[in-house]
């Protein structure tokens, strides 16, 4: 609802979950620190991951930029990059190893991250659905009947993927598709 932000909303979470483990006598201090570790642990590894990508966008700006890329070849090749990687692994990973990457990078082109942020949620959607490991395929699989092979399944896909890839190419050409209700909702 925007009351507060994710941050804020996780800390109340995390509290919440405190009290009810206190009042439910399930509270102890050898669970404490197991919590506390595991998010020690998680905090860390997310902030090696930040401060590897700090240093790799400065990497990433100069191979781009010196070799001449236009802003628009540049775009081409991240969202390639996202489908290559979304064969092989999910949203979030993605997100967590190329975010810190690819948005630094897409403000100093002088797109909208707004815009961009649509375009990696369409690329993932293509992602799910190209072999050998889209997540959707499998999930397919599994809903359909016996006598449906998965290589069926990666047969079938093909022209679901091309109108995903035809709606990124809208969308990419013509912003204002995904921009103009985020427009319209902060113009106020």
């Amino acid at each position: 609802m925007g009351v507060t932000s994710l941050v804020e909303s996780s800390a109340v979470g995390a509290l919440a979950v405190t009290i009810v483990a206190l009042i439910k006598k399930r509270l102890s201090w050898k669970g404490m620190q197991e919590v506390l570790l595991e998010t020690l642990s998680v905090s860390c590894m997310f902030m090696w991951v930040i401060l590897a990508a700090l240093g790799a966008v400065h990497a990433i700006k100069t191979l781009f930029l010196d070799y001449g890329f236009t802003k628009w070849g540049i775009l081409l090749i991240m969202q390639l990059s996202y489908i290559l990687m979304g064969m092989f692994l999910d949203d979030t990973a993605m997100l967590i190893i190329v975010a810190p990457l690819y948005v630094p990078l897409i403000i100093q082109l002088g797109f909208s991250p707004i815009w961009y942020g649509i375009l990696y949620t369409i690329t993932c959607q293509i992602a799910y659905l190209t072999p050998p490991f889209g997540y959707n395929l499998f999930l397919m699989k599994a809903m359909a009947p016996k006598e449906i092979s998965l290589s069926d399944i990666y047969r079938s896909v093909w022209p679901f993927v091309a109108l995903m890839v035809l709606g990124l190419g809208i969308v990419m050409v013509f912003p204002g598709i995904a921009t103009w209700l985020p427009d319209l909702v902060y113009a106020n």
